[in-house]
């Protein structure tokens, strides 16, 4: 179940499955990427700052997000990523974050293995099954049980918002005798992304999901949407802590 927390003042958004886990998705209350608003960039900064500190780590990884299938196990002094739309870490204390204005974010972690990922999956990603990729490398580079493995997705846009093209809909939906998946309305299609993610952990063996209702162009007073702002907006992020030694 999700639910909305206080980090040191800081509006974030948290699963129960891994609330004892230092993961999150940020608001609008608490940027961290200013992108089109240039207005927020000092903003942006000075949050950074603040939640490094906070989480006693030095270093954020992050990614040059290209809406690809491309996914990297980080290395400790590297923390840019070109081209890069999912990071795994077992490294301690590495702090994960992607940003998002509508795609899905998807956070794995496994608490036996202290070994995790985020994941940036748009219709494209989504497309090209990062969410599954992802899981599958995390089991095979460190030989992880997928029943070991929590994932939470977190907000994004929903069915109700999703409006597309028959194309986009023929790369994204392989069963069509799935309703739940998507609707139809005249020409048009709306498709539930959160779902089609759900579904591709699940199929590698992943059962421990938590997904979150909560559809970002909706609720565009709390996080940041890029259709609903015409592209003129900042990005929530998704965090993962990979923890240190107790």
């Amino acid at each position: 179940m999700f639910y909305f927390d206080n980090f040191y003042g800081k509006k974030v958004l948290k699963s129960s499955l891994l609330d004892d886990t230092d993961c999150f998705f940020t608001t609008r209350e608490f940027v961290l990427t200013s992108r089109d608003r240039l207005d927020l960039e000092q903003e942006s900064e000075r949050n950074k700052t603040f939640l490094l500190n906070k989480l006693n780590c030095e270093k954020i990884y992050t990614a040059e997000q290209t809406h690809s299938d491309n996914i990297q196990i980080i290395s400790k002094d590297k923390t840019l990523y070109e081209n890069t739309d999912a990071l795994i870490s077992n490294i301690e204390n590495s702090l994960l974050m992607l940003n998002f204005a509508d795609c899905v974010p998807i956070i794995l972690y496994s608490k036996k293995d202290n070994t995790g990922a985020v994941i940036h999956a748009g219709w494209r990603g989504t497309a090209k099954e990062i969410a599954k990729k992802t899981g599958e490398k995390l089991v095979k580079s460190y030989n992880i049980l997928p029943e070991n493995i929590t994932a939470i997705i977190g907000p994004a846009i929903g069915k109700c918002c999703f409006e597309t093209s028959e194309d986009v809909f023929e790369q994204l939906i392989k069963d069509k005798t799935n309703k739940e998946l998507y609707k139809k309305i005249n020409d048009k299609y709306f498709i539930d992304l959160k779902l089609l993610n759900k579904y591709q952990l699940t199929n590698i063996g992943i059962k421990n999901i938590d997904s979150c209702e909560y559809c970002t162009c909706c609720m565009s007073d709390i996080f940041f949407s890029y259709r609903k702002e015409k592209g003129k907006t900042a990005r929530h992020s998704a965090i993962l802590k990979i923890k240190g030694v107790r």
